[in-house]
């Protein structure tokens, strides 16, 4: 599956704040060295946390 294919899946599913997210770590060579989980908890984090700050807007 490609990059692209995902963050156009992520967007579709309206998680834009994981689909930015995820386009910055692919970006980033720093994350390779970072487990998959970690990786993962953080893109959710980022979700997660975007969605609670629009909830209050």
């Amino acid at each position: 599956m490609s990059i692209q294919s995902t963050s156009d899946k992520l967007i579709e599913m309206r998680m834009t704040s994981m689909a930015d997210a995820f386009r910055i770590q692919v970006d980033d060579p720093k994350m390779k060295d970072i487990s998959f989980e970690d990786r993962f908890a953080m893109l959710v984090d980022v979700e997660y946390s975007n969605r609670k700050s629009n909830s209050l807007k």
